[in-house]
């Protein structure tokens, strides 16, 4: 068991560390030892979300995350989805953009990136002009109803782990690349930013799942953190519809999206009492296909917790199913949102 001094102590320090551990064992790899990028990005991934599954059970945020909440298996199975698709409609959405470019004639006019320019300078405007797909794509999920049928099993996990950042329906998988790549890549941005931003998004991303005390205050006015990322899980739309950056805020303040909450990150998470995402992996998967979309019964769907209540494992799942919603009304919202946008 961790003293209160040495957990505060690792909580301030653990965040630049791992997400810094990760990008320079990676980049050491890849520009140091001559490894292939990706290959080198692959390996540091499954060793960094192996020691962030310890660091969960040693330092977590919120200790009840650790239990089971029926739901590990379909984590499981979407992530092993996600992995595999993302790679597959990148290669795919990649080659039919590097096609149109060397064909279409006007696509050519529109590459304007200064690629002439040392990469150290590059780097950060590449990695901001990269969000910048992601960011529409992420925030069209939330705004757009077909698109949100599919982005909201994401949104259905009542708690936030490592296994579950890769918790997505493989159309929205498929929609983040075709809507996320084309801008920096038809711009002409060099594949050594893509890189990059690749890890960053990687690691990052996995970061912002995990059941892990971090700190981020500072970090949180520049990239996304678990401390910003934790809102955007939260069970009130007003709340959820904010901070769409994958890797960096900057989208979000241009666009009046960016929210820190200055009080603490949230606990109760999920969708279940407005969207009956079925607590089924087969369900969850084609129900949104259909017409009349998500529909999972009380007794199938997965449910979000009620304000202080943490874990399914606290009370009787039957009773919290047959239960009235919690009152989710302004009043609730009100006390976050209205003043969220106070700076870090």
């Amino acid at each position: 068991m961790l003293t209160p001094t040495v957990r505060k102590g690792a909580s301030l320090l653990l965040y630049p560390l791992l997400l810094g551990g990760a990008l320079l064992l990676w980049s050491s790899l890849w520009l140091g030892v001559g490894w292939d990028a990706d290959m080198s990005m692959q390996l540091v991934y499954w060793l960094f979300l192996a020691l962030l599954v310890v660091l969960e059970r040693l330092l977590p945020f919120e200790p009840a995350w650790n239990r089971n909440d029926g739901q590990l298996r379909n984590d499981i199975v979407l992530s092993i989805v996600t992995i595999a698709l993302n790679s597959l409609a990148t290669i795919v959405c990649l080659g039919a953009i590097a096609w149109a470019i060397a064909r279409i004639e006007p696509l050519v006019s529109l590459q304007v990136w200064p690629a002439h320019w040392p990469l150290y300078v590059q780097i950060v405007p590449g990695i901001v002009l990269w969000d910048l797909g992601n960011h529409l794509a992420h925030r069209w999920a939330h705004k757009v109803p077909l698109l949100w049928r599919f982005h909201s099993v994401h949104h259905s996990a009542p708690r936030l782990s490592v296994i579950n950042a890769g918790r997505f329906h493989p159309i929205d998988i498929v929609k983040s690349v075709v809507i996320g790549s084309p801008i920096p890549i038809l711009l002409g941005v060099p594949a050594e930013i893509a890189e990059w931003y690749a890890a960053l998004y990687l690691f990052g991303g996995i970061l912002t799942h995990a059941n892990i005390d971090l700190r981020c205050t500072f970090f949180s006015r520049f990239i996304n953190t678990p401390d910003l990322h934790r809102w955007h899980h939260s069970p009130h739309r007003e709340e959820t519809d904010t901070n769409y950056g994958e890797v960096t805020v900057a989208w979000d303040r241009v666009f009046g999206s960016y929210v820190f909450h200055p009080r603490g990150a949230r606990r109760n998470l999920g969708l279940g009492y407005t969207v009956p995402v079925s607590r089924h992996l087969i369900e969850a998967i084609w129900q949104p296909l259909t017409p009349t979309g998500h529909r999972a019964g009380p007794e199938n769907r997965i449910v979000s917790l009620p304000e202080g209540v943490t874990a399914i494992a606290d009370i009787e799942l039957a009773a919290l199913l047959a239960a009235t919603a919690p009152a989710h009304g302004p009043e609730r919202a009100a006390d976050p949102v209205h003043g969220m946008h106070a700076k870090p």
